[in-house]
């Protein structure tokens, strides 16, 4: 991976909207091509030995399904807000472990990096899912999906979890995505099935038709999680 993916400074944004503030406030999401996961997971549990990393909270997930680009992987950096973030980056950037891990990873290639805001989880937090669907959308007036959003999960619930986030980089087409984990790949898309079936699902479908368009859908496999 470069080093100037980790080290990037975050874009200069306004702070999160009133209400929206919560644990695990920001996502840095990292497309990288791998050689293969046990190599990835085992540099990164590597990396995890620093006394650098301390505070940071990292998810690695291997595409599955319908993951446009070269990456092979998703890596996911959790923050409580912007300033945690710029703190563990300057500590980690530089330190024996970083250099450790650049050696480990020296044949993988990193392919994208995004900042996603967390709008809102209506079940457990995205990391605690083994296995993750990715809607990816654009929407026109989010308040008003929040709300839509809301009602189906009161209605069908959800298979653990369920979580809106907004995207501050990337295409500009891209400005929400849709998370919905559960334990595993039967789990999920047996959650789907129902979903798609019922009668809250189109009634969803004809609330947020005219505020969404929805740009693909990928599938993740969690490979591994740290410091949560």
């Amino acid at each position: 991976m470069k080093k100037t993916i980790i080290s990037s400074a975050v874009m200069s944004v306004a702070l999160l909207l009133s209400g929206y503030a919560q644990a695990q406030a920001i996502e840095a999401v990292y497309g990288i091509k791998y050689d293969n996961s046990s190599a990835a997971e085992a540099a990164i549990s590597e990396l995890f030995q620093d006394d650098s990393v301390r505070g940071s909270k990292v998810t690695l997930y291997a595409h599955d399904f319908g993951v446009p680009g070269n990456a092979t992987h998703t890596v996911v950096a959790d923050y409580d807000n912007y300033a945690a973030r710029e703190k563990l980056d300057m500590a980690l950037v530089g330190s024996h472990g970083w250099s450790k891990y650049e050696l480990a990873t020296q044949g993988s290639e990193s392919v994208s990096a995004d900042l996603a805001i967390v709008v809102k989880d209506f079940g457990k937090a995205r990391h605690e899912a083994g296995y993750l669907v990715a809607f990816v959308m654009q929407v026109r007036d989010p308040g008003a999906y929040v709300n839509a959003l809301g009602k189906l999960n009161d209605a069908v619930g959800n298979p653990g979890v369920l979580r809106l986030v907004a995207l501050r980089s990337g295409p500009a087409d891209i400005t929400h995505a849709v998370l919905v984990g559960a334990t595993d790949f039967a789990a999920a898309n047996a959650y789907l099935d129902k979903l798609f079936a019922s009668d809250a699902y189109a009634a969803f479908n004809a609330e947020v038709g005219d505020n969404r368009t929805m740009l693909n859908v990928g599938m993740y496999r969690r490979v591994g999680q740290w410091g949560y």
